[in-house]
């Protein structure tokens, strides 16, 4: 099907455009409404699929950080999204980069890991049911029924315990 094809050739994820999608993604990391954290411009970009280059992200972090020494608001951080993109045009898709980016968000917003606990010992699993959100409320929306196809074909080739698939395996079925 055309959705499960998108999202195996990484598109999903990789286009942010729609500002309804990128605003709900920021939301996540500004619960409070004081803005997202400056050091989590990265983690946000990649969680909305863009393969924005580290040089990129400390320059959107050092621009952010002359407003506000610890959070951007949403409209600037829409605009270095659509920086982000313009650029990204330029430059193919990496699948692998992209679905890394997309299990640091799922790893910070669903699992409650901070940054270091991510970078100093990255769970190799992510629950189904976080990716099944994911794919319904973010990027190219899946509906419940074409969720549920992906769920039952992660069951039926990824290596699952306990209701987590290991992601490397999530990645490799959607890249074939």
């Amino acid at each position: 099907d055309e959705r499960c094809a998108v999202l195996r050739t990484g598109r999903a994820m990789a286009t942010a455009s729609d500002e309804s999608e990128i605003q709900e993604v920021f939301r996540l990391f500004d619960q409070d409404g004081s803005g997202a954290k400056i050091k989590e411009i990265g983690t946000i970009m990649r969680s909305l699929g863009l393969g924005t280059s580290e040089a990129q992200v400390q320059e959107f972090m050092s621009e952010a950080s002359q407003k506000d020494k610890n959070f951007v608001q949403f409209a600037d951080f829409l605009a270095f999204v659509k920086r982000a993109e313009t650029n990204e045009t330029d430059h193919p898709v990496d699948v692998a980069k992209e679905m890394h980016g997309m299990k640091l968000g799922i790893l910070h917003f669903f699992e409650k890991l901070n940054p270091t606990q991510i970078r100093e010992s990255p769970p190799s699993t992510v629950k189904i049911s976080d990716l099944k959100h994911l794919l319904a409320a973010v990027g190219e929306k899946m509906s419940e029924e074409e969720i549920e196809e992906m769920a039952r074909e992660i069951r039926n080739t990824c290596k699952v315990t306990d209701g987590r698939v290991d992601f490397s395996d999530f990645v490799n079925m959607i890249s074939t």
